[in-house]
């Protein structure tokens, strides 16, 4: 793990753990809750960096890295909806997946049923977002091996957080407007579709998929790692 110091919400720094190999965080007791607004930022920076970097799937029994006992799968749910991480039976802290924290976070939401038609209008195989295993749009609507549901990097949400930002950290600029964010997410990449094939996936949902770029190697699209590639690239831009 990486070790990186994040601003705390009141005062001082937050020390968080990253393992870009297996796609997650070590948040010690009460730390997530405990990061201040640019520091959501900061990982999500940091997310997008590593978003191309072989990984290898969470192994079935991960220890705790303080006190060695076994880390328990757990839920909770959220404004976005129900997200997981795996906690210390002792209270040492938990282990959050990438996409887990974005999920908490509010940037990742489900598709809703005619999001998914659109999806399918584009795409037949995406890349599950959580464990990097094949989705079958055509009879699936959630990953076979993990369970989780497709899901996208929402716009919407991008720019109320993007907002949140701004007011929380009133004297830097963290990244372009809110609605900047949200109009670059829904042109993920600058071509047409090609003739017969939508270019868009509705008002505030997805963009065209024809346009893979590094998100559409392999088994098939993951639909938030694009999204993470179009904010990814709007903040280097900002720099």
């Amino acid at each position: 793990m990486q070790a990186r110091s994040l601003e705390r919400n009141d005062k001082g720094q937050v020390q968080v753990d990253l393992c870009f190999g297996c796609a997650g965080i070590w948040f010690d007791h009460l730390e997530s809750i405990q990061l201040a607004p640019v520091a959501v930022i900061d990982l999500f920076r940091e997310i997008q960096t590593h978003a191309d970097a072989p990984r290898q799937p969470v192994a079935q029994r991960l220890d705790c890295p303080r006190c060695a006992r076994e880390l328990t799968l757990s839920f909770d749910l959220g404004k976005a909806g129900r997200f997981s991480y795996f906690r210390c039976g002792a209270g040492d802290g938990r282990f959050t997946p990438f996409f887990q924290f974005l999920r908490e976070k509010q940037f990742v939401r489900s598709l809703t049923p005619a999001e998914l038609d659109r999806v399918r209008s584009q795409v037949r195989q995406i890349r599950c977002s959580e464990c990097g295993a094949p989705i079958d749009l055509e009879h699936d609507t959630q990953c076979r091996h993990c369970g989780a549901p497709v899901s996208f990097l929402d716009p919407d949400a991008v720019q109320k957080a993007v907002a949140m930002w701004s007011d929380a950290e009133q004297r830097r600029v963290l990244a372009p407007g809110a609605e900047v964010l949200g109009a670059a997410l829904l042109r993920l990449n600058t071509h047409p579709a090609p003739p017969g094939q939508a270019s868009e996936l509705g008002a505030g949902s997805l963009g065209s998929l024809t346009e893979l770029g590094p998100a559409g190697v392999g088994l098939g699209i993951d639909l938030v790692t694009l999204g993470i590639h179009a904010i990814g690239r709007l903040f280097r831009d900002s720099d």
